[in-house]
């Protein structure tokens, strides 16, 4: 079966964070060895709005077409759905990403487009639900019930068949590569600073054992991390820099060093295999994982630069947050990682539930204090997986949540115990105070190496200076 895959471009708002989607270049590779044949279509990179996008299922044959749904994308993908299906009435689509895992049937309510929805890991789902396809354009209910992480319609109601992940994502090996194109994809990385122009982003593997309140990554992967075979990390890496000339890698790894076996075998690797790349963890790596003979071995295999989470300046909200991170170990951690030569963000969070002025203001003078070469002052922002978003929900307090505005540099969400105008203020402060301080703003000057970053920075900026603000 021809299947097209689509990684949807924002419409009508700023994007200035466009990398390779490997997820769907997963799934892309598992429906490959089903016996399909897919193709993606990025959208997003090549500025493919839903008409033309539409015009692509048409002129390509495509009888299965997957479109991924982010939160701050979901009307974006809602656009790009019923252009397809307005044009092509006979396609089933199907809806996949982290809103349809974890709002499936809203989203088969409010997108009525979609024909179904992937709910969790779908390398076994999609295939198996083409191969279904094929037999009968309209499955009967006990053939689709079949199908792990699924969502269908049956009898006017949605049915959500039981959640499963896959125990052993080694066979999974590596994403579909030629299909994604990452040579094609100008700077935008993860992260504004790189030190290479060809980035490419990988996992190493998937889960997170952590509660923290405020991200749903351990619901969407689960808790136990599944690690990819080392080898294969290596093998993919090889290929990126040999057959595609990319000179930097981002690890988009919940956390790259929750199994700290397999991290020390990948950067044993690297330093073994010589491959002159240079690699990051954007995404973010846990202080408390960190010590000096870990901290060596990635700085020896290439690591230049990470990002940690450290959240709040202030002990009581980081308990509330189920961080699980005590902030004595920060400033020890940071130092160790500097001294290695890797640059560190700070990412931080303001606004919290039940987060005061004071909190606030304990968290920028953490952020100011710590030997951190940038900081990210990120307003809480109630993504849906999290146990926030479901509190909050179920409050009653997200009815008028603006999904366009959900994303960590907007307001899209204001708690009680802080006013709008306090929140602004605090971000907007905090960003000023840390960056204008001349060591760290000659330093940032210096990483800047192309106009792309430029754009980007002004572009975050301005979303940091004049934040929407959360409708009433």
């Amino acid at each position: 079966m021809n299947i097209l895959l689509i990684d949807p471009k924002r419409i009508n708002l700023e994007t200035y964070l466009i990398i390779p989607n490997i997820g769907l270049g997963y799934i892309a590779t598992a429906l490959r060895r089903a016996g399909h044949e897919p193709s993606i279509c990025n959208a997003a990179r090549d500025s493919i709005l839903p008409e033309k996008a539409a015009e692509t299922v048409a002129a390509g044959g495509f009888r299965l077409v997957g479109v991924n749904v982010f939160t701050p994308y979901f009307s974006s993908a809602a656009a790009y759905a019923r252009a397809v299906k307005k044009k092509n009435p006979a396609v089933t689509l199907v809806a996949g990403g982290p809103h349809a895992i974890f709002e499936p049937e809203e989203t088969l309510t409010l997108i009525p487009e979609f024909d179904y929805a992937v709910t969790g890991e779908g390398e076994e789902t999609l295939p198996a639900l083409a191969s279904l396809l094929e037999k009968s354009e309209v499955p009967a209910p006990d053939s689709l019930s079949a199908i792990p992480n699924l969502a269908f319609r049956s009898g006017g109601n949605v049915v959500l068949t039981p959640r499963k992940l896959i125990e052993d994502i080694r066979p999974l090996d590596m994403a579909a590569w030629d299909l994604i194109g990452p040579h094609l994809f100008s700077l935008f990385p993860n992260g504004i600073f790189t030190m290479k122009k060809k980035i490419a982003p990988i996992i190493t593997s998937r889960g997170c054992p952590y509660p923290c309140s405020f991200c749903g990554a351990g619901r969407a992967m689960g808790k136990r991390v599944r690690r990819r075979d080392p080898d294969s990390v290596i093998e993919e890496i090889e290929l990126l820099r040999n057959k595609y000339d990319i000179r930097e890698i981002h690890i988009m790894d919940d956390n790259f060093i929750s199994d700290r076996a397999a991290a020390v075998q990948i950067c044993e690797n690297l330093i073994r295999k010589k491959l002159d790349i240079v690699w990051a963890c954007p995404t973010g790596i846990r202080l408390d994982g960190l010590d000096a003979e870990l901290v060596s071995l990635m700085s020896r295999a290439g690591c230049y630069s990470t990002a940690v989470g450290i959240e709040s300046g202030s002990q009581r909200v980081l308990n509330m947050m189920n961080k699980k991170l005590k902030l004595d170990d920060a400033p020890e951690k940071v130092n160790l990682l500097r001294r290695n030569g890797i640059r560190v963000t700070g990412f931080f969070i303001l606004g919290f539930p039940d987060e005061n002025a004071q909190d606030m203001r304990e968290t920028i003078q953490l952020a100011l204090r710590l030997n951190i070469n940038r900081a990210n002052f990120f307003n809480f922002t109630p993504f849906p997986g999290s146990d926030m978003y479901d509190k909050l929900k179920a409050a009653g307090r997200l009815n008028n949540l603006d999904y366009d505005e959900t994303y960590i540099h907007n307001l899209s969400y204001c708690h009680e115990t802080i006013s709008q105008a306090e929140l602004i203020k605090a971000q907007r402060g905090a960003h000023f105070r840390f960056y204008l301080r001349p060591r760290i703003f000659l330093n940032l000057l210096r990483e800047i190496h192309s106009y792309s970053q430029v754009r980007i920075i002004f572009q975050r900026a301005m979303k940091i200076i004049f934040p929407g603000k959360p409708k009433k």
